[in-house]
């Protein structure tokens, strides 16, 4: 199967450099008329810009436009998507890799290190997707893939207010899944793991964030093999008329793809009319920690079912059948 872009619209935000670069480039190979949106010059003053790419595109016989309005407020999201509009008449997908990054401990974050990193990853994602929505509603069809971070699902140090950010496009993506869905838009998350080219940024890690990266027993932080080109086939695919999945998150990196879950066990469900104290709830954590038996909701309502469905066991009932559609 030719998984083709021909005919299509997409907007790349952070499309000047990085995983976003490459990104634009491959959808611009596969046919796609690309909107390169990168605001340049702030977190990464050198290096190629959203220009660059561009001209990259366009001299290999792609359709490409610039865009450096920032998805950070309301104005700039809606610039961005009239900006597809104005030039290729519609926007069939959004890849959200927009992002930049203040990294202390948590007891030396400040607020002015805390809005820009939850402007730019988080409510740029609102402010991207928001004004897209309509057009993809009428049309019948989107694709809408949101740079998350497995920093946002297992943490790290020096990193609260971006794994906070990140955190907060899982749940997003989750959400327009389940409202997308019926309307032919699919939404799914991205946690990247990619070396970048290395450049002089304001905003580097500090040192002893990267000693932390020693535990793994590598030289290096992120492995060789974690390369863009190696990463940037599962978003292509998340993009594509070809993705059936939605409301997912995947890792990409060195090569090897995953699905990124959170599971709800079974746990232990205490014994009917009674009125558990936090002492029963030490007693039995074992039970509630216990991972041998898991669900993997899809929605807030399948954990309430799967509730449900415990206590009605435990109880000798039966539950109604699930309404279907």
């Amino acid at each position: 199967m030719k998984i083709s872009f021909e005919g299509q619209v997409a907007v790349v935000t952070g499309g000047g450099g990085g995983i976003g670069r490459v990104q634009a480039l491959e959808l611009a190979r596969r046919g796609a008329s690309v909107v390169v949106n990168d605001v340049g010059g702030l977190d990464r003053p050198e290096g190629p810009s959203a220009d660059d790419v561009v001209a990259e595109i366009r001299a290999a016989g792609g359709k490409a436009v610039t865009s450096y309005d920032s998805v950070a407020t309301p104005e700039g999201g809606r610039a961005i998507v009239q900006c597809a509009l104005d030039n290729f008449g519609t926007i069939d997908a959004i890849l959200h890799y927009a992002g930049t990054w203040r990294s202390v401990l948590y007891e030396e974050m400040t607020a002015e290190q805390i809005d820009p990193v939850i402007d730019v990853h988080l409510r740029g994602a609102f402010f991207v997707t928001q004004p897209a929505w309509e057009i993809m509603k009428a049309k019948g069809y989107g694709r809408i893939v949101l740079c998350s971070s497995s920093t946002g699902v297992f943490g790290r140090r020096f990193g609260s207010n971006y794994s906070a950010a990140k955190a907060g496009l899982i749940g997003l993506g989750r959400t327009l899944s389940l409202e997308g869905r019926e309307h032919g838009i699919l939404t799914n998350c991205l946690m990247p793991i990619a070396r970048s080219p290395v450049q002089k940024y304001p905003y580097m890690p500090p040192k002893e964030m990267l000693a932390d990266y020693k535990v793994t027993g590598l030289p290096r932080p992120i492995p060789e093999e974690a390369t863009t080109e190696r990463l940037v086939p599962l978003p292509t695919y998340l993009a594509s008329k070809a993705c059936t999945v939605s409301g997912e998150a995947f890792s990409g990196g060195g090569g090897r793809y995953s699905r990124v879950f959170v599971g709800v066990t079974d746990g232990w469900l205490s014994p009917k009319d009674s009125y558990p104290t936090a002492e029963d709830i030490a007693e039995h954590l074992d039970e509630i920690e216990d991972r041998s038996a898991f669900i993997v909701p899809n929605s807030i309502y399948d954990e309430l079912r799967a509730i449900a469905d415990q206590i009605a066991k435990r109880d000798g009932t039966v539950l109604p059948p699930v309404l279907e559609d």
